[in-house]
């Protein structure tokens, strides 16, 4: 094995262990943070005003025994509408500043927001919201979401800088004898140990919400 040979092999290990490294930082953050409230202030605002406004509903049906024809007849009707976010028409808003949808059967009355994307259906941050299921389990950001928003920009830098040392260190320490068979185990060894060293310090930057405002 020449020179070039080695240093290839050296590089092609420490770019993987850098990518295992990251991938699996990544994964923790995305795990450990979807259901924070700086992860979906949106989603969080929606939930309080949901319930807020069903309160005021249920509140109003000790009068008529049946729900309010639309919500803006609850204007003037409850004191907790002054912490309801509205337009100029005095329409509710959900989280993303859009009117909620209200529907009425009966006694049966159901307040929606369609979530991020304004479409019916969606997962994560575009799953639709209602005073029926206010936290639904697909409403969790998707990986996708998580690797792509803004408050988690610093995060994602911190994973990729763990990987990029965890890939330093192994360019250091890993050396082309190790791929011999009797150096195999070692070699597994010491990779084992760098993941798990990174997953711990994920977890913990995770916990620990480092950086600041993530």
């Amino acid at each position: 094995m020449n020179k070039y040979q080695r240093i290839g092999i050296r590089v092609a290990i420490a770019t993987n262990v850098a990518l295992l490294v990251a991938v699996i930082a990544c994964l923790v953050a995305w795990r450990n943070t979807g259901s924070m409230h700086g992860m979906r202030p949106e989603q969080w605002a929606t939930h309080l005003a949901l319930s807020d406004l069903e309160g005021m509903i249920e509140r109003e049906l000790g009068h008529p025994e049946s729900p309010p024809a639309s919500l803006e007849e609850l204007r003037h009707r409850d004191q907790s509408w002054h912490r309801i976010q509205r337009n100029q028409n005095g329409s509710p808003l959900d989280g993303w500043g859009r009117p909620f949808l209200y529907s009425v059967d009966g006694t049966r009355y159901v307040i929606t927001s369609l979530g991020r994307d304004a479409k019916p259906g969606g997962i994560g941050l575009d799953c639709d919201l209602s005073n029926r299921d206010a936290w639904p389990r697909q409403a969790v950001p998707t990986l996708g979401q998580f690797l792509v928003h803004r408050v988690t920009r610093g995060m994602i830098f911190t994973c990729l800088t763990c990987g990029v040392l965890a890939g330093l260190l192994s360019l250091i320490t890993v050396k082309p004898s190790a791929l011999e068979s009797r150096a195999v185990l070692s070699l597994l060894v010491k990779l084992g140990v760098t993941v798990l060293g990174a997953l711990f310090a994920a977890d913990m930057m995770s916990f620990l919400h480092i950086p600041n405002y993530h």
